[in-house]
């Protein structure tokens, strides 16, 4: 389990190092897409998970207060649009910054 969480970490601080030695270039290199597809994405899809199932235990309140809305966007439109509209290796979409909550680099 111990090797599990290190390798784990490992990947994660690479796949940073990665994209932020790659930032400057406009072509990624195999290194960044690996991680991208390997570490961050995965990540990104169980926080659509996490996302859609905590949207749905919040549905009463939301109706409630008529924030419907903007719990849908922050739980489960923006993890979707993180993992699986994103193009690979970039850390933002749309020329807007992603949330704090799905940036598992941070």
């Amino acid at each position: 389990m111990k090797i599990v969480v290190a390798t784990l970490l490992v990947l994660a601080f690479n796949s940073v190092s990665l994209a932020a030695i790659q930032e400057s270039s406009s072509r990624p290199s195999a290194g960044a897409v690996v991680s991208d597809v390997l570490v961050l994405r995965p990540l990104g899809f169980a926080g659509t998970i996490l996302g859609s199932a905590a949207f749905v235990v919040s549905l009463p309140v939301t109706l409630a207060t008529h924030k419907v809305d903007r719990a849908e966007k922050l739980l489960v439109e923006e993890p979707y649009d993180y993992t699986f509209e994103r193009p690979l290796r970039h850390r933002q979409f749309d020329d807007r910054a992603v949330p704090a909550s799905v940036q598992p680099w941070t």
